[in-house]
């Protein structure tokens, strides 16, 4: 076999490359703040260390609070300084707002969330229902039966274990997890099906969190997501099924309870308290939000007030 030709190619396209990378880096030199060169097609990428907070430091005592890095083909802007920050989150947040979602997040929200949508009315909207309705003090008071109850079984549980160790960093996390979950639907499921269903949703969202992440060569290189080399969108598209069926029957429950307090008279949530599931769903019925809710919205917001609270 001869090899000339594929070596002559291997040059050709190596000396092409360096050439395209120089040039990029020189014909935006003037318009982009300093940074490290890094390599060609790669940029800073193989450079990059685990402790992120303490090379991003680093690099900002030799360039400056303001500096460029160059990941594959993504140009990414550091800020290190308190008031360009201040400028950034804050004083000019309507144009920094959107992000340049991940394809993990992509193929998890569809575009639809409250953190991968870009600015805009369809956002305000999003953010007014988490944080105007959800979190509001209304409705956080009135699930605070829920929450209470969480803090009881957390009690229950040192009590029974009195004379053998606790570990309490685990007793905290645990009650926390199971404190969100109950905001999420504590009022719907009671005893052993409330556990089982709560135990298999906190797995799905760990996985996609883990999902989410990770970093994926798809999203350095956007021309190589169609290979999906390292897998991420298949198993972000094989877990999404398993959402769509824990959501679907926690919301179907939820609305057969609500259609049997209506036909009895009673008070909705008057003794279970009210959780995320019957906030959402009452929004959705009462036409709050300036566009009509869906239910793919409601199982957004559900699975990132998860991650997010």
């Amino acid at each position: 076999m001869d090899l000339l030709p594929l070596a002559v190619s291997s040059v050709i396209f190596l000396l092409v490359s360096v050439f395209l990378y120089s040039w990029k880096l020189n014909s935006s030199g003037t318009k982009l703040p300093p940074g490290p060169r890094g390599l060609p097609i790669l940029g800073y990428l193989p450079f990059l260390d685990r402790n992120l907070h303490l090379q991003f430091t680093i690099l900002a005592r030799k360039y400056g609070p303001i500096y460029r890095l160059w990941l594959g083909s993504k140009l990414c802007i550091v800020v290190s300084s308190p008031s360009l920050i201040k400028q950034v989150v804050r004083d000019q947040d309507t144009v920094f707002a959107n992000r340049d979602p991940t394809i993990a997040a992509l193929l998890g929200t569809g575009g639809v969330d409250i953190i991968t949508s870009p600015y805009g009315p369809y956002w305000s909207n999003l953010r007014k229902l988490f944080a105007s309705e959800m979190l509001s003090h209304a409705n956080l008071d009135a699930s605070y039966v829920l929450r209470r109850n969480e803090v009881r079984r957390a009690i229950r549980n040192v009590q029974e274990k009195i004379g053998t160790g606790v570990d309490i960093g685990e007793l905290i996390f645990v009650t926390e997890l199971n404190v969100v979950m109950s905001l999420l639907w504590g009022g719907t499921f009671e005893g052993e099906k409330r556990d089982r269903i709560g135990a298999e949703f906190r797995e799905k969202v760990s996985k996609f969190i883990e999902l989410l992440e990770k970093p994926n060569l798809s999203d350095f290189f956007p021309v190589l997501a169609r290979f999906d080399f390292q897998g991420i969108a298949k198993e972000m598209k094989d877990l999404l099924p398993s959402f769509d069926e824990i959501l679907d029957y926690v919301i179907n429950d939820r609305l057969k309870i609500m259609d049997s307090e209506q036909v009895e008279g009673e008070l909705p949530s008057a003794k279970r308290g009210k959780d995320f599931v019957q906030i959402l769903l009452d929004l959705k019925e009462q036409n709050v939000a300036e566009e009509s809710m869906t239910l793919t919205q409601i199982k957004v917001l559900l699975v990132y007030s998860t991650t997010i609270t």
